[in-house]
């Protein structure tokens, strides 16, 4: 329901509304974290990948050093989802030589659920304005704890 009312609000053009849409939903990077984030909490949360799958995307805030992607699941009846789940490191393609981002899994109890991303930096410590990039074209090379 959220996504099909965020999709209808008002837009400037064609191709902002097929942005909206497509990005309404997880990226190959999101998706890939998340994956990687369920086989190694396989053994201490029970489920996740199966509450994970279900899994509706409402926004993405992209502030420019990492990002928000805020999701909705079922209401979670485990205590061990109430928290930050570390997630895994991975390596960056076109944002710097050896560019790092790391990831956390915020759960919650009610199912409103947040994915956040943040930039580590490259060999020489840069980072790159994330406002300047489609967030759904975020490549990587290898994804790892």
């Amino acid at each position: 329901m959220t996504t099909v009312t965020a999709a209808l609000r008002p837009v400037a053009n064609i191709g902002e509304a097929i942005y909206r849409v497509k990005m309404l939903t997880f990226t190959h990077l999101e998706r890939s974290i998340l994956d990687a984030i369920c086989l190694v909490e396989r053994p201490s949360i029970p489920g996740l990948q199966e509450i994970l799958s279900t899994a509706t995307v409402v926004s993405r805030d992209n502030t420019g050093h990492g990002f928000y992607t805020k999701f909705r699941t079922a209401p979670l009846q485990d205590e061990r989802w109430e928290n930050m789940i570390p997630g895994p490191i991975a390596r960056m393609l076109d944002m710097g030589e050896d560019a790092l981002m790391g990831f956390i899994l915020w759960c919650s109890e009610q199912g409103s659920n947040t994915l956040e991303g943040f930039q580590l930096g490259d060999s020489a410590g840069d980072t790159v304005d994330l406002k300047t990039r489609d967030l759904g074209a975020l490549r990587f090379s290898d994804i790892g704890y």
